[in-house]
């Protein structure tokens, strides 16, 4: 149990000022959440200064409720300026109903004169500003130019956010995302199984390349060795289920739901692959988990992908929208032992060269401390 819960259950309110982290949290928070996790996590500060606190603005009661934890992260950034004890909001920001929700919370945090640090994990937001009216797109350039700092996961965003938006690049930084290697205990459980494990960790729907993914299963001949694809999150899985069995591809397809970050964990272990052919993202945590876990992966080059894997090295690149092309490179990774060695080596390196928590929450404070003035000093647990 750390020191500020010890606090609260003494009675006591906890020490230092308040640094939030503004996200969605649960089954919903996607990639977002598990970033919020990651930092409320690992992150913290050994001197005392500066606290770490979550803020919340959408969870499992849907989006009507999530106008209540707007309005009352509202008063607690408010309140928490107004008192002294607010550092910094730290806001992730994504595509959609969570670009509208964040950017409320960053136009009222700078209402107030609070610090925000507005994070972008947006993949399909640039196609909306493109699509927008006039008046649509002035909305969304709002928040990024009054956010005091901005972090983007890849040079793609920064020059879309100064080419496009007309940002000042100068106050904007690249992170690149980062898991818990010490979250990733994994022993492969792959010995002895007729059937090699693909596995797809994310929301099942179009934008994530279910579809394609299925498409290209069905195009596999008996030529392939046999696959178990498993896949792993929330969606519409009985419209999922049937689309399987009007491919023929049902009895090799297992469905999960959505799964805590245990069993993710435990799925990685089970797999061969990981597949994820999604027509945007930013930069997929589950990629880097399954690099972590020693893992290949055949992923579409979308987001800053290209800019944190290498094609043919560190990952398999396929064309987006291009079930032929994903089946082609499943037949080539199932079928090669020696390639999916080779993958899993080289991506088990580069992740531990640049994709640990240690690694971004180091970027992360640099950034606090450089466009802040917040002196953080790591704490290890």
């Amino acid at each position: 149990m750390n020191e500020d819960r010890d606090r609260r259950m003494a009675g006591a309110e906890p020490s230092g000022r308040i640094i939030y982290i503004v996200a969605p949290s649960g089954a919903i928070g996607g990639g977002m959440g598990r970033v919020k996790d990651y930092i409320l996590d690992h992150a913290g500060d050994a001197s005392g200064q500066y606290r770490f606190e979550p803020l919340v603005t959408r969870d499992e009661r849907g989006a009507g409720f999530s106008l209540v934890l707007l309005l009352l992260a509202i008063l607690r950034i408010w309140r928490d300026r107004l008192t002294g004890r607010l550092a910094l909001v730290h806001v992730n920001f994504g595509d959609k109903g969570s670009a509208f929700r964040k950017g409320i919370i960053t136009l009222a945090a700078r209402l107030v004169g609070a610090k925000v640090a507005l994070h972008l994990h947006a993949g399909a937001l640039p196609g909306d500003y493109a699509a927008a009216g006039r008046f649509k797109r002035f909305l969304i350039r709002q928040p990024f130019r009054a956010a005091s700092s901005i972090i983007v996961l890849g040079d793609l965003w920064r020059r879309w956010l100064g080419e496009d938006l007309g940002i000042n690049i100068a106050k904007i930084d690249v992170l690149f995302n980062g898991v818990s290697i010490d979250d990733l205990p994994i022993e492969a459980e792959t010995a002895g199984r007729k059937a090699l494990g693909i596995l797809f960790l994310g929301q099942l729907s179009e934008k994530k390349g279910v579809g394609d993914l299925f498409d290209a299963l069905s195009r596999l001949g008996p030529e392939n060795p046999p696959w178990r694809l498993v896949l792993a999150g929330n969606g519409d899985i009985t419209h999922w289920r049937a689309r399987a069995e009007a491919l023929g591809i049902a009895a090799h397809v297992h469905f999960t739901g959505w799964i805590e970050q245990k069993d993710v964990r435990r799925l990685l272990g089970k797999a061969d692959m990981l597949v994820l052919p999604s027509h945007h993202e930013g930069l997929p945590l589950v990629i880097l988990e399954a690099m972590g876990a020693g893992i290949p992966v055949i992923c579409t080059p979308v987001g800053v992908i290209p800019e944190a894997l290498s094609n043919d090295e560190t990952a398999l690149f396929v064309p987006v929208k291009n079930p032929e092309a994903l089946s082609q490179a499943l037949a080539r990774l199932l079928g090669d032992e020696d390639l999916r060695a080779r993958l899993a080596e080289n991506g088990k390196a580069a992740f531990a060269a640049r994709f640990t928590v240690e690694a971004f929450l180091g970027g992360l404070y640099a950034i606090y401390g450089k466009r802040f003035g917040l002196a953080i000093k790591a704490k290890h647990s």
